[in-house]
């Protein structure tokens, strides 16, 4: 291979610079190949690199893990979602053709390291292009499915799953149903790859290597299989069915002793494809079930043979699970009879069920050595790929087919082993109780919810005497040390089944809680955590379940708890503890007063700390949610309290502006916000807050999407808090500048309005504001002319009647008629009317309403008789705001969510985290105005007295039956006569 020049060995350079451990060294490397990306040229470049077998295999994965991203970004660019202006450069349509013709072969011919990125980029390609704008793919394949080179066919194989994969997530659309006819040509040439491969695998059983390989690519033609008939079943495939199905119970009799595998912790190739068959005939009982039936008796068999074959082993982890996950979709069928012999059920039990929900010692020691790993898969769901919840999933099945028969059977395996965990040598025999308490777990629950725990159980069982005899106990022991995971078991079982138990039991698991957040365990105080802020968040009848009058002896004791829990080895940073924490504060709400110094001490010594390396996005998500929990209770009803507060805080806060730690930007922004807000408006700024003011409007906050929502949130504190320093401060040109390129955003118009209305309609005099308003104006109509949305529409249209309402009629045509004569009328006739009556939101709404009857009422343009055609379609679309006949009242696009929407499943995300407890709240724009229809028919009445005659014309010619209906029980509720 000849040396790298030019480009390509720059390339290698930087890629390699990648994999340096110099942090410097590799952000020079990625500020060389984020400039390199915006050039043509560079995705052909990078493939060149990937391909030259000169280059160490690790420089050409680095490599093509750029090159996916890249695809991912700039094959089909979004426009920029921050305030930096720059958008991925879109890759050309001439290179675009370059790269599909390479990445077709380089798949071929790459390492299995580089393939698994290449197969991601190829995906990502294929979902833009495939086949519309790429017809020679397919073909391609095709004719090199016939390759007698198994490396190779490996490589074609791997890029049919990339392209078909993404069909696993869809259902069946017009498009989609196009897409698969065209792939039906696939089907018989996968079909006879299938069959040529198959009878290889006894010939080259003396040949492991190459016996795997044939396996590998046996598994890769399952996987396309499943994928194809995700969406439904097809023609071609039901055509071929028996074929099909004849292969895969082959393969599931198949034995291979040569690809087995030594180490008990890797799964065999021969087992992956035997659990990728499972997942398609799940796959198939559960979407085609008719056509499977016939098949059904013969793989019930295989499988049921095959877990009777499968070792304890984690390396069988895979395979037992989707094993049993098929029989427990027959069980779940209309084939359910398979199982209602005594004697089967008794086979499941001993032989499936016990043994998959027995504890391992693989599983103690990810106890004891993982403990976040364990929690995570026990608590939140994410062992749903465990052997342990595929049992427990198939117990539910059959006792929602045989309740009596199955929990009969079942309870005396349980009492067994109860038995047996309650003899002598008790610390020996814990496993056996830690089995039954699972057995029972899945024996009891039918349905639960996140909030509530268990919603609804199996009324065989009697869940009360069992907590009662084998939980409660486990709880009140006093050793909180001793037999660590049957604590974590029994809290796991209080918490799962919390709202089946009664409530005077449930208040007495707390002093129990409080001394388990002691045990060394990290599980055990976790579960104990998570016990804490799920019992506290419960809510019956909708209203919590307990108030803090009943648990007044123990929160204080449970918060020094929880705080020491901090101080434990490996729960320095624990989540679920400091959700805890977040929970008590809110639980206990504004009665945290007399403590919240002390708990705001803790936290701003834990921010400190945190802050030298943020590695924890939940932790931190819940440890500003803390601290805004306690500005929200103590602030607002202590003024007096607020200077403290920004004494403890500004310290940790300051360091993370200094030290740029990024990921907490958006959530000081937010407590600094919620502590402006607190104070009187009017009052002049400390100088902390001054000095402040003039960074956050600097360019390098703005250009990070996530800090946008919660700038715009403390920039509008600032303007409402001191309007007049901000003006003396000369800010208010950099605040319309940031005005100006939100509002040229579409992900982002509506914060500039949030920002207009804090310029507007907040406390800055409109003389201020009165040299930069015609260039307000004029980028409002700009964007209207050149990119209208509905959502940027519904922000104009608010902020103009806004303007009305606040400022007064005259005062806004007065500003639209200064950008161009006569473009005041033309807006209300042709942007407003329409969409009038597409607002939402309760202020927003009244302030549409007052503000645009104010317009219909005094301006002097709307009482001429020529524009009563505008002023009746203003009147009418504001009849059907008020009756509720909008036709597309959409979500004004800030929900409320809770304290867990800042926290993704896949940790933390550039994107905003917003701070539930730190929520703003909105103040009534109209105090004075109690009810907008109301006033809406008083004014009408007014106009009416001083005009006899125009109002009642108006609604006779404008306005529809139905609107004017409305209008009379407006009329008759404010106790007016309209003339």
């Amino acid at each position: 291979m000849s040396q790298l020049v030019g480009p390509a060995q720059a390339l290698h350079e930087a890629f390699l610079q990648t994999l340096a451990p110099n942090p410097e060294l590799i952000k020079q490397a990625e500020a060389y190949l984020k400039t390199a990306a915006q050039q043509p040229g560079y995705g052909i470049a990078v493939l060149q690199l990937i391909s030259a077998e000169s280059v160490a295999v690790e420089v050409r994965q680095a490599a093509a893990v750029g090159f996916k991203n890249y695809v991912k970004y700039s094959w089909s660019p979004r426009a920029a979602d921050g305030l930096s202006g720059s958008t991925p450069l879109a890759i050309p349509e001439g290179e675009k053709d370059q790269i599909k013709a390479y990445i077709t072969d380089l798949m071929l011919a790459a390492p299995v390291r580089v393939r698994s990125q290449l197969s991601e980029a190829l995906s990502i390609i294929s979902s833009h292009d495939f086949p519309a704008r790429w017809p020679a793919l397919l073909p391609g394949l095709l004719e090199r499915l016939e390759s007698a080179d198994e490396v190779r066919l490996a490589g074609v194989l791997a890029t049919a799953d990339s392209i078909y994969q993404r069909y696993r997530a869809q259902f069946m659309t017009d498009a989609l149903s196009a897409e698969l006819e065209y792939s039906q040509q696939v089907v018989a040439p996968l079909l006879a790859t299938l069959r040529r491969l198959t009878p290889r695998i006894a010939e080259r059983a003396a040949d492991p290597p190459a016996q795997a390989l044939l396996l590998s690519n046996i598994q890769l033609v399952v996987s396309i299989f499943y994928s194809l008939n995700s969406p439904g079943l097809t023609e071609a495939f039901e055509e071929t069915l028996d074929g099909w199905m004849s292969e895969f119970h082959g393969l599931l009799v198949l034995e291979a002793p040569g690809v087995a595998e030594k180490d008990p912790e890797k799964q065999s190739v021969l087992d992956v494809v035997k659990a990728t068959i499972c997942e398609a005939l799940i796959l198939f009982l559960e979407r085609n079930e008719e056509e499977f039936a016939k098949f059904l008796q013969t793989f019930v068999q295989d499988v049921w043979t095959l877990l009777f074959s499968v070792s304890q082993n984690p390396g069988q982890d895979n395979l037992a699970l989707h094993a049993i996950n098929f029989l427990t979709a027959v069980a779940g069928s209309v084939h359910h009879s398979l199982f209602q012999d005594p004697a089967v059920l008794r086979q499941v039990c001993e032989s499936i069920v016990i043994p998959n929900l027995r504890i391992r010692e693989d599983m103690e020691e990810l106890f004891e050595m993982n403990w976040v790993e364990y929690v995570r898969r026990d608590t939140e769901g994410s062992d749903s790929d465990t052997r342990r919840r595929a049992a427990s999933e198939l117990v539910k099945a059959l006792t929602a087919r045989y309740p009596a028969q199955t929990t009969e059977l079942f309870s005396g395996y349980v009492a067994s082993m109860l038995a047996e965990a309650g003899g002598t040598g008790r610390a020996a025999r814990w496993k056996a109780k830690d089995c039954a308490i699972y057995l029972v777990a899945a024996l009891t629950l039918r349905g639960k919810t996140a909030s509530a725990g268990a919603t609804s159980t199996n009324d065989l069982v009697n869940l009360q005497d069992f907590y009662a005899q084998h939980v409660a106990p486990e709880l009140a022991a006093a050793d909180v040390n001793d037999l660590p995971v049957l604590k974590a078991d029994a809290l796991k079982f209080a918490t799962t089944f919390r709202s089946q138990l009664p409530k005077a039991t449930a208040l007495a698991t707390f002093p129990h809680l409080v001394n388990l957040l002691a045990s060394e365990s990290n599980v055990v105080h976790s579960y104990a955590a998570i016990a804490v802020d799920k019992l506290l968040s419960q809510r019956e009848g909708g209203a919590l379940r307990f108030q803090p009058q009943e648990l007044a002896g123990c929160l204080q004791g449970l918060l020094e708890r929880l705080f020491a829990c901090f101080a434990l080895p490996d729960s320095s940073e624990n989540e679920y503890v400091m959700k805890a924490v977040m929970r008590v504060i809110a639980f206990v709400g504004p009665t945290i007063a007399p403590v919240a110094p002390v708990c705001l001490q803790q936290l701003s010594q834990l921010l400190l700390a945190v802050c030298k390396n943020p590695t924890q996005p939940g932790f931190n998500h819940y440890l500003f949610e803390s601290v805004a929990a306690l500005v929200r209770f103590c602030c607002p009803r202590d003024p007096a309290s607020v200077a403290k507060f920004e004494e403890m805080l500004f310290p940790p806060f300051q360091i993370v502006l200094q030290e740029d730690v990024q990921e907490f930007h958006p959530y000081i922004f937010q407590v600094f916000a919620q502590l402006l807000e607190t104070r009187e408006p009017g009052t002049p700024l400390p100088p902390s807050y001054v000095a402040l003011f003039p960074p956050l409007l600097s360019a390098t906050f703005w250009e990070r999407s996530g800090n946008t929502p919660a700038l715009v949130r403390l920039v509008r504190a600032y303007l409402a808090a001191s309007p007049a320093q901000v003006v003396a401060g000369g800010h208010l040109p950099a605040v319309l500048g940031i005005f100006q390129k939100l509002v040229a955003s579409r992900a982002l118009d509506h914060e500039g309005f949030l920002l207009l209305d804090a310029l507007y309609c907040g406390g800055v005099p409109l003389t201020a504001l009165a040299p930069y308003t015609p260039h307000v104006w004029t980028l409002l109509f700009q964007r209207l002319q050149a990119a209208r949305t509905a959502k940027f529409v519904r922000g104009f249209v608010v902020f103009t009647a806004a303007f009305a309402a606040l400022h007064g009629p005259g005062e806004l045509m007065q500003a639209l008629e200064a950008v161009q004569a006569g473009i005041g009328l033309m807006i209300l006739d042709t942007v407003i009317a329409p969409n009038l009556a597409n607002v939402s939101g309760q202020w927003e709404e009244k302030l549409v309403v007052v503000g645009i009857t104010k317009l219909i009422v005094e301006a002097p343009q709307l009482q001429a008789q020529e524009n009563q055609g505008v002023a009746g379609k203003l009147l009418d679309a504001l009849l059907r705001l008020l009756d509720g006949t909008s036709s597309s009242a959409g979500a004004s696009g800030d929900e409320a969510g809770d304290e867990e929407a800042g926290v993704g499943a896949g940790g933390y995300s550039a994107a905003f985290a917003k701070l539930h407890n730190a929520q703003r709240v909105e103040p009534d724009p109209l105090p004075g105005i109690k009810d907008a229809g109301v006033f809406l028919a008083a004014s009408l009445a007014k106009r009416g007295a001083a005009a006899p005659g125009t109002v009642s014309a108006l609604v006779a010619a404008h306005v529809s039956a139905d609107h004017q209906a409305k209008l009379a029980s407006l009329a008759s509720k404010a106790g007016v006569q309209l003339t």
